[in-house]
């Protein structure tokens, strides 16, 4: 990939986008809050690739693979009015659907095609298969942690909004309940992965969203996490129990331990 083919794609991007415009301002927010969370997203995928010292090339396909990760929410929104993907579609699929129907990536050579495609169908499970090649890893891994690094910054900016002006659709319409299962606690403890599909009110996401730091693959991306505290602010938008304050210093400590031993 050269540079006239990465800026044909995020010329590309910006008039896309505004095929999905909304006359309704309510819905027009969420349309540009993804298209905002996709350029964040993009810059942060820049940023941790430039500290481990990628070649241009992998940098260019990680920034066209953080361009496209969620074109998939614009059909996904417009058909559903939703961004939950198990009362929707799975919106990595639908990303993967909106390229092909447009033969957007049909300008690359068949190898990076397949690598922008298997980081974007794999961005939001909740592991990477095991059976990957080397390569296509380091893709995935590369979007999943800009990606979690910009939903941090979202739902941070979201609770620290005033509560009229808040955007709906960020929270997947889950319970205002202050509740947080010990289950969810245990699983943090436990450092394994949440499902979506088994939360039952918004600090239980607020939890899983906490523990995506032991899903994070890279320094750079733990010295951004620490430098920005998104997590800590996350966590302050909650009821201050022993249990949460018991999982920030379980967060704090693994991330120091991972940035020392690094």
């Amino acid at each position: 990939m050269n540079d006239e083919q990465l800026h044909f794609f995020q010329d590309w991007f910006k008039q896309h986008v505004l095929t999905y415009q909304e006359i309704d301002p309510l819905h027009q927010r969420s349309i540009d809050m993804k298209v905002e969370h996709t350029l964040r997203v993009c810059a942060v995928i820049e940023r941790i690739a430039s500290g481990l010292g990628l070649s241009e090339n992998d940098r260019r396909i990680a920034s066209v693979t953080a361009l496209f990760h969620d074109i998939g929410r614009f059909p996904q929104y417009q058909k559903y009015r939703t961004f939950r993907d198990p009362d929707s579609e799975n919106h990595a699929k639908l990303s993967l659907w909106e390229l092909n129907r447009h033969r957007i990536l049909h300008t690359l050579d068949f190898a990076e095609r397949q690598l922008i495609s298997r980081a974007i169908f794999f961005h939001n499970r909740l592991r990477i298969p095991e059976h990957l090649d080397p390569q296509t890893i380091l893709h995935c891994r590369l979007i999943r942690d800009a990606d979690k690094v910009d939903i941090l910054r979202v739902m941070v900016e979201h609770f620290q909004t005033e509560e009229s002006l808040r955007n709906p659709v960020i929270t997947l319409g889950l319970g205002a309940d202050t509740l947080v299962r010990e289950e969810v606690y245990r699983l943090l403890f436990e450092g394994r992965a949440m499902s979506y599909a088994n939360l039952k009110t918004i600090n239980e996401l607020k939890v899983l969203q906490m523990s995506w730091v032991f899903d994070i693959n890279f320094r750079s991306t733990l010295e951004i996490l620490k430098e920005r505290d998104d997590i800590g602010k996350l966590a302050a938008t909650m009821p201050d129990t022993p249990r949460l304050q018991e999982a920030l210093d379980f967060i704090n400590g693994y991330i120091a331990r991972r940035l020392q031993s690094s």
